[in-house]
């Protein structure tokens, strides 16, 4: 996390900074970037960095939290009206949404492309901090679709939402990075909705 004379900057300071970690980051991934360039472009004494952050690894997790929370302000205003709707509507939605802000975002998700090659243990700190986040979105789809009777009656909904977070994302970071024409993927995001929709819902 960074150091609070980070955020005493000004926000425009702090986004200059942001947006030249996330061009390094995005063009050379983590491993192969160089605070060197990042503190060039962000035009900052090298010294200064470390009042900032702790190492190159606090930066990049910071990145993450500004993913993860723009996404979110995304989706929230959905998530708010979860338990009006059915789950169909409610997955495809924020699948779209999802999808929406990938689109727009695609230097995001060259991060989460290189971060999905990274070793466990770079891994277990990110599962330990977001997984839960992530994964509470579907618990509530899900908890709200067995309210409307929509479930099937063994679904074990703590263990589904685990499973559909992962897939979703991997999924999506899939799409946009390998740039997939628009008609596949419909056709990709078509048939894993509708795959969660067999595993998940009661046939009509």
């Amino acid at each position: 996390m960074p150091k609070q004379t980070f955020f005493n900057l000004p926000p425009d300071k702090r986004e200059v900074i942001e947006q030249a970690a996330l061009d390094e980051f995005a063009e050379y991934g983590f491993d192969n970037s160089n605070m060197n360039r990042i503190v060039s472009q962000s035009r900052i004494a090298k010294g200064s960095f470390y009042q900032y952050f702790e190492d190159k690894k606090d930066l990049y997790f910071h990145l993450i939290d500004v993913i993860v929370s723009e996404k979110m302000s995304m989706l929230e205003p959905l998530i708010s009206t979860y338990e009006r709707n059915g789950f169909s509507y409610n997955f495809k939605e924020t699948f779209r949404i999802g999808l929406a802000f990938a689109d727009s975002k695609p230097k995001y998700y060259l991060l989460g492309e290189d971060f999905a090659n990274k070793q466990p243990p770079f891994i277990k700190e990110f599962i330990e901090k977001y997984d839960p986040l992530a994964t509470d979105v579907y618990t509530k789809m899900l908890e709200y679709a067995r309210e409307k009777d929509e479930l099937l009656e063994d679904i074990n909904i703590p263990l589904i939402a685990s499973f559909i977070s992962p897939l979703v994302n991997e999924t999506t970071i899939g799409l946009i990075t390998r740039a997939v024409p628009k008609e596949q993927r419909d056709y990709v995001i078509g048939e894993l909705i509708g795959f969660i929709e067999r595993a998940v819902l009661k046939h009509k």
